[in-house]
């Protein structure tokens, strides 16, 4: 199946994603391969599974965050000492430098600036420049026109190098940072 020749860049991408909360992203990965399985019947061409796969993940995202906005937050007092007991158990903190990046320093500059992006921005910034889709198959993937891709690109590539300015092109490039 195609999956399985996109599960790498998929499961990047669900890192990105959840911003390097492995235990999200392994959740993220999992129910979106698990939509895909099941609607494996609904991929007609099997020359765009990869856009298809990666249309999934981001939905599946985004209704996770959805959600997450629509529950109402729970604190710690909130919690009966069992449940305490399983969030904790269950925290874990995120990958460091040196599991993140080769080049932890740019990296963790790029991803900070990524980070500081409004989500529709990000995604077409991961989908093109990160992911290499097509503009038009990044606006099938987001279900948007093509336009809409093409101005939050514009947008988010300013805003990129307004927020990278101070640092040199080419270590980007080095970096693997750059297309």
């Amino acid at each position: 199946m195609a999956l399985c020749t996109h599960i790498d860049a998929l499961s990047g991408e669900s890192m990105r994603l959840c911003r390097g909360h492995r235990a999200d992203a392994e959740d993220l990965l999992q129910e979106a391969t698990i939509r895909a399985l099941d609607g494996f019947d609904a991929l007609r061409d099997p020359s765009t599974a990869r856009a298809w796969l990666f249309r999934i993940l981001i939905r599946t995202n985004l209704n996770r965050e959805r959600s997450r906005r629509r529950r109402a937050e729970m604190v710690a007092s909130d919690l009966d000492d069992a449940e305490f007991e399983r969030a904790l158990a269950d925290w874990s903190p995120a990958p460091t430098a040196d599991e993140v990046a080769e080049s932890a320093s740019v990296r963790a500059s790029v991803l900070h600036a990524l980070d500081t992006l409004d989500g529709p921005l990000r995604a077409v910034v991961e989908l093109i420049d990160i992911q290499g889709f097509r503009q038009r198959e990044a606006a099938n993937i987001l279900e948007i026109p093509n336009g809409t891709v093409a101005s939050r690109l514009f947008r988010a590539r300013s805003a990129l190098r307004d927020a990278l300015g101070h640092m040199r092109p080419s270590r980007l490039a080095g970096a693997g940072m750059l297309r």
